[in-house]
């Protein structure tokens, strides 16, 4: 599954839509964001570790790193 998709899906939970997270990342990283910046890169999947990881933290949300059990 994309990252977009993924994204898609923890955005429904949390009640936020793509422009509110681009208007928080900009915050954030003070850095300009807008929905059809974020939305390609996310689609192109060129968004950055950083960037996933400030994105998670203003949904609530951590990444990990889990080892697979093979």
């Amino acid at each position: 599954m994309s990252i977009m998709n993924e994204l898609k899906k923890v955005l429904l939970d949390v009640n936020v839509n793509l422009t509110e997270l681009a208007n928080a990342l900009s915050k954030r990283l003070n850095k300009p964001y807008s929905m059809q910046n974020l939305s390609n890169k996310l689609r192109n999947e060129t968004i950055t570790h950083r960037e996933m990881l400030v994105i998670a933290d203003i949904l609530g949300y951590d990444i990990k790193f889990i080892r697979k059990n093979n």
